[in-house]
């Protein structure tokens, strides 16, 4: 989203950087463990993508509102600790104010001002302007 390239050729680069498709554990009803395959991302390998996509980036750090996400970014929102799982967002700050956008399909508007239904826990502020 930051870098105006689709989710295919996100994934393409992706898979290119061996960030693909991994086994990984979650929770379902009364603990039990079921194995599914998903993108799992940390922050070094977000921000090597946007280097490769032309976009600075800097470290990441633990937030623990949207308040200190001061500028445009990528949030992961939303910690599972039973799975020690997150969700990454796009945090962009205009003129007429905040919002996320998330690729998450099941969201009604990619677009997204409900941050009372989304915790931030960390931020990865970027720079829009090329380098």
């Amino acid at each position: 989203m930051l870098a105006s390239i689709g989710y295919a050729q996100a994934r393409v680069l992706a898979q290119a950087l061996g960030v693909g498709p991994k086994p990984y554990r979650y929770r379902v009803g009364a603990g039990s463990r079921t194995a599914r395959d998903g993108y799992l991302t940390d922050a070094r390998q977000l921000r090597r993508m946007l280097k490769l996509l032309g976009l600075r980036s800097e470290a990441e750090r633990e937030v623990s509102d949207w308040d200190e996400c001061d500028g445009d970014g990528i949030a992961a929102i939303n910690y599972d600790a039973a799975n020690d799982s997150w969700h990454w967002v796009v945090h962009l700050r205009d003129r007429n104010g905040a919002c996320v956008l998330d690729p998450n399909a099941r969201v009604r508007s990619e677009r997204r001002t409900d941050f009372g239904r989304m915790r931030p826990v960390r931020f990865i502020p970027v720079s829009l302007e090329p380098r």
